[in-house]
């Protein structure tokens, strides 16, 4: 999957501009399209991606990745990793202590929206700067993410909430890194936190190739999904005490009645500039 990546990303940039992303959020993200960071409209991500989403039929997608080969390959990356989300989300609700198919009966494959698949790429630049992040900081709008990060490149980092640190998240070979999204928040009255988190631009190193590649895989529940709390006795008594971060993206009057597909859109409307 990165060696497809990188075959993507070399191609010309008149080339990739020919598959923009569109307001259905697939396609190509340019360096400087897309601000994560909602709190700051001066910062810009440096980063370039490619979002790919199951309805994507081989017509609408670069050469490359509609060439049969490369197109049933990128097919079953995406299956496999809506399967492993599955079995993470179940075992969520077995921690909840609530039916098992809680989560994944609403994250129902057939129905919208499409997961996304997301590809990335870091170019490096001369030094880190105040002015240039590689993504921004921000939670991610679903209700889990899964990262594969790439050749020992490290660069994402995570922020303790509670007292408003930022940590390193090293690359490990045959791991993935597992983000909570918004939806479990909301679901959990903030008992799991939506992971805030961040990645820092590579500097360019003489002796070596320091640009950055990464995929994530955004796992997102079915658009009409309540965001209402679950029901579990572990959270019967706890009250949503919402921090700076949850009042500024979480900050919503009709939590009761909020759907998945609601918050999603409302999100996605504050990140691109189409």
């Amino acid at each position: 999957m990165f060696k497809l990546a990188k075959e993507f990303f070399r191609l010309p940039l008149n080339v990739k501009e020919q598959y923009i992303i569109r307001e259905e959020n697939y396609g190509y993200i340019r360096r400087g399209q897309e601000n994560l960071d909602t709190t700051s409209t001066k910062l810009i991500d440096e980063k370039e991606a490619f979002n790919i989403k199951k309805s994507m039929q081989p017509d609408k997608l670069p050469p490359l990745f509609s060439e049969l080969d490369n197109y049933q390959f990128i097919t079953k990356f995406y299956r496999d990793c809506y399967d492993l989300c599955m079995q993470l989300l179940t075992y969520v609700a077995q921690c909840f202590n609530i039916d098992l198919d809680y989560f994944t009966s609403r994250h129902k494959w057939e129905l919208k929206p499409d997961n996304t698949l997301r590809l990335l790429h870091y170019p490096a630049i001369e030094n880190q700067s105040d002015e240039y992040i590689g993504a921004g900081a921000h939670s991610d709008y679903g209700s889990l993410t899964l990262l594969f990060q790439h050749e020992h490149k490290s660069g994402l980092q995570v922020l303790d909430r509670s007292t408003n640190t930022w940590y390193s998240v090293e690359p490990f070979d045959d791991m993935i890194v597992v983000n909570f999204g918004d939806a479990f928040e909301y679901w959990s009255k903030g008992f799991i936190k939506s992971t805030v988190h961040r990645v820092i631009m590579p500097t360019i190193n003489s002796t070596k190739d320091n640009e950055r590649f990464s995929i994530a895989f955004f796992c997102d529940p079915n658009d009409l999904t309540l965001l209402s709390p679950i029901p579990s006795k572990l959270i019967l008594a706890q009250k949503f005490e919402k921090d700076e971060h949850a009042k500024h993206v979480l900050d919503y009057d009709n939590e009761d009645s909020l759907t998945a597909g609601e918050h999603l859109a409302m999100r996605l409307n504050k990140t691109y500039t189409y």
